[in-house]
């Protein structure tokens, strides 16, 4: 069985380069086939909603709306710390 990735992430787009990161772990777990979530609290909940992720953190980098859709195809779920 293969291990687990749980990324949990408190920032959202005021620190883009810390999101691409996360999300970069992820979509890598994910596309692994290993057992990936991603936890989101604070900021970074608006993550999860359809069309908020889009940003590029440096040159060269790939889109966070890119990445998001790579994470969800491969099957990876979001977990909110919201109420």
């Amino acid at each position: 069985m293969p291990t687990r990735a749980v990324i949990s992430l408190t920032t959202g787009l005021e620190d883009t380069e810390k999101v691409t990161v996360a999300f970069l772990v992820a979509v890598g777990a994910a596309e692994q086939h290993r057992p990936t979530l991603m936890f989101l609290t604070k900021e970074a909940v608006r993550l999860a909603l359809d069309g908020f992720a889009h940003a590029v953190a440096c040159e060269g980098c790939p889109p966070l709306a890119d990445l998001a859709k790579r994470y969800e195809a491969a099957g990876g779920p979001y977990q909110s710390g919201q109420k």
